[in-house]
């Protein structure tokens, strides 16, 4: 199975946001799934600080209030 990591550095280097918040998403639903390599660790945390640092200046808010507000939308409908 080829590892999608590419993909995602890909999409983390187009510098959309889209594309980025793309792979914030999709790493942390496979994160509720399995165990995720190191590889996948470092690009959830990237993909999540840049998420977070755009909307943070977008909103004017600081970054720990948009990270929480992002990590309660994710888990959404979760028990």
């Amino acid at each position: 199975m080829e590892s999608a990591l590419p993909r995602y550095m890909d999409k983390i280097k187009s510098g959309s946001l889209f594309e980025v918040a793309e792979v914030f998403r999709d790493l942390h639903r496979l994160k509720k799934t399995k165990a995720l390599s190191f590889g996948e660790r470092r690009m959830l945390d990237t993909a999540r600080g840049l998420v977070s640092q755009e909307l943070s200046a977008a909103r004017s808010v600081d970054r720990a209030t948009v990270e929480k507000e992002l990590e309660s939308v994710l888990n959404e409908g979760q028990a």
